[in-house]
């Protein structure tokens, strides 16, 4: 689990949160820069978003 989130935290946060955390690590050991890491976390949490509302309406 990720540092920082709650147990009762939603689904969706919860895969948000696991997605900050390995953006932040890659931004973290240097593996990409601070420019990259911005414009992926930007982007990531807007696709998780769209893809958790897109697999809501498929049920």
């Amino acid at each position: 689990m990720s540092w920082g989130i709650s147990p009762k935290a939603t689904n969706k946060e919860k895969l948000k949160a696991e997605m900050a955390d390995y953006l932040n690590g890659l931004n973290s050991t240097g593996a990409i820069g601070y420019e990259v890491y911005s414009e992926s976390f930007d982007v990531s949490m807007k696709l998780l978003d769209k893809m958790y509302e897109l697999g809501k309406s498929e049920k």
